[in-house]
């Protein structure tokens, strides 16, 4: 049986590590230099004339000097630019500025506010003032509303024509006569006269060659004196009694004859002839 030798090769193999034989600074001494003073010459150059020696020497000497610091001075520019901008803010005005009372303030308002009403008022009165613009387009056209204007007048002034005539005969007579709220058709006033205490109002169709007359009287009579004292004489036995609305109309053919109100009234016809139904219309629209 062989003995092994692996003891040793272990012993051999493993081997113990050795100090560091690097420098150690902590170990090394510094060198040691020679410490020389250096000395600065302040010395000014002969070219140099404001240098001033004296300071000089003293420094060389260790004194301590202390000079007196100066305030920077201004600018003449920036010396005229704050002068402006204390006037332009208002610092030459006396500081103590009173301030005005309740009233016066007041009285301020009142007062802006009356000449803000005032220039309103002005403003919307120029511009309402009509603008006149002269042309041919704008004379033909009040040139027409004129002529319109004219026939208007016209025409009521004719509408009422009957009336106006009217009360003129009726302030002659002396009472008031009445103008028929009904007139048969196509027919027109030709004209009204007034003669005797009595008016007379004209009737016509001229595209018919009809006419009559309506005569209007003060009278006292009533229904049964004027048959008694007028219609036996001139109607004779001839005649209808046609009654309408409280009236008592006699009519013998196109004529016709009642009262009403104290007035006497009588229809006749000159030409042509009316029906009853035209007669009753016209005597119940007086």
């Amino acid at each position: 049986m062989q003995t092994s030798h692996s003891d040793q090769s272990a012993v051999s193999t493993h081997r113990r590590v050795k100090s560091s034989t690097t420098l150690n600074r902590k170990y090394v001494k510094k060198p040691q230099t020679n410490r020389t003073e250096i000395t600065v010459t302040t010395k000014g150059a002969p070219s140099i004339k404001h240098f001033n020696t004296q300071r000089v020497a003293d420094m060389n000497q260790g004194k301590n000097i202390e000079q007196p610091i100066q305030a920077a001075s201004m600018h003449p520019l920036q010396a005229t630019a704050n002068t402006k901008l204390k006037v332009r803010r208002g610092q030459a005005m006396p500081q103590s500025v009173k301030k005005p009372s309740a009233t016066e303030l007041k009285n301020r308002a009142i007062a802006k506010a009356l000449s803000e009403a005032s220039q309103t008022t002005t403003q919307s009165e120029q511009n309402k003032k009509p603008k006149l613009h002269f042309g041919f387009p704008r004379i033909m056209l009040a040139l027409s509303c004129a002529a319109a204007a004219v026939l208007a007048i016209v025409y009521f002034v004719n509408l009422n024509m009957p009336d106006i005539s009217l009360k003129v005969a009726a302030m002659q007579t002396g009472f008031d006569a009445s103008y028929p709220s009904y007139v048969p058709r196509d027919f027109s006033l030709s004209s009204i006269t007034s003669e005797e205490g009595r008016v007379v109002l004209n009737f016509e169709n001229q595209s018919e060659g009809i006419a009559f007359s309506l005569t209007e009287k003060k009278s006292a009579w009533d229904s049964d004196a004027l048959l008694s004292n007028y219609i036996k004489e001139a109607y004779g036995d001839n005649y209808s009694v046609v009654k309408e609305q409280g009236l008592t109309i006699y009519v013998d053919g196109s004529n016709a004859s009642w009262v009403n109100g104290g007035v006497f009234f009588s229809i006749k016809t000159t030409s042509g002839s009316l029906t009853k139904k035209q007669i009753k219309s016209i005597a119940v629209s007086l």
